[in-house]
């Protein structure tokens, strides 16, 4: 449920595509009436590709032809079940992905809590980063698809005014262990790229490196932090657990089976 002054939707989207443009995404294109259109050169994933603000046939055929455009596979983002009654009314999806968008307050620095964690003040992450990124899975697929699209995305991030990115890598006795993005930009920080390397999750690191994100976006001034992430599952647990709640929930709806 939301409170008042929670960030509204509107709000949260667009400064998701705010924070990852430049690095994950590459741009945003304005539509007939609210509609537009997230893309990613890059990354074909429809996470990094989609259409929002569409409810009707002119918007629909208008994002159709934007994704194709760019050889992806048309998705949609859903604000809420209206929306999503819209979109079911313009084509049937091959797949559906419900979504949490969740906010937290940053948190107090504490004394010696984040000692084995390192922050780089830079658009990309950094070889330590890298390392953890990329080693979150024990998918050979996954593994492949993240050096091959996500990895160099965030290689080539560049600086963006008004945007501080920051990258976080939390070291242990075997090397750096687990890694997280913050994009600020006013009172907002964006959380992404929350990974643990594979031989270290279960561990509670991931639960760590989320915390001392927040403590580094209450030190650099945000008022708020958020985050996408699947609706339910022990992702969103774990962000719970680390003070996050749901404000709200929408839809992704692919025309391909992928998301």
């Amino acid at each position: 449920m939301m409170r008042p002054r929670d960030p509204t939707y509107d709000t949260l989207r667009r400064t998701h595509i705010e924070a990852l443009t430049g690095s994950l995404i590459d741009g945003a294109e304005r539509g007939p009436g609210e509609a537009g259109y997230a893309w990613s050169r890059g990354i074909a994933d429809p996470t990094m590709n989609f259409a929002y603000g569409v409810r009707t046939p002119e918007q629909f055929a208008w994002a159709g032809a934007a994704a194709l455009g760019r050889g992806r596979a048309p998705a949609f983002l859903a604000q809420d079940d209206g929306e999503v009654a819209d979109l079911l009314r313009l084509f049937a999806p091959a797949s559906v992905f419900p979504a949490s968008w969740m906010v937290a307050k940053p948190l107090p620095a504490t004394n010696g809590a984040d000692e084995a964690v390192s922050v780089r003040s830079a658009p990309s992450p950094g070889a330590d980063f890298e390392r953890v990124f990329a080693s979150m899975t024990a998918d050979p697929a996954v593994r492949m698809h993240l050096q091959r699209t996500y990895l160099p995305a965030l290689r080539r991030a560049r600086v963006r005014p008004g945007l501080v990115p920051l990258h976080l890598t939390l070291r242990d006795a075997t090397g750096p262990a687990a890694c997280a993005s913050l994009y600020l930009r006013g009172e907002a920080a964006g959380l992404y790229n929350v990974s643990t390397r594979i031989d270290r999750q279960r561990r509670g690191l991931g639960l760590a490196i989320v915390q001392a994100a927040l403590r580094e976006a209450r030190a650099r001034g945000a008022a708020y932090v958020f985050l996408q992430c699947p609706a339910g599952g022990a992702i969103e647990g774990l962000y719970v657990r680390a003070g996050f709640r749901t404000v709200h929930s929408p839809t992704l709806l692919c025309t391909s089976l992928t998301g």
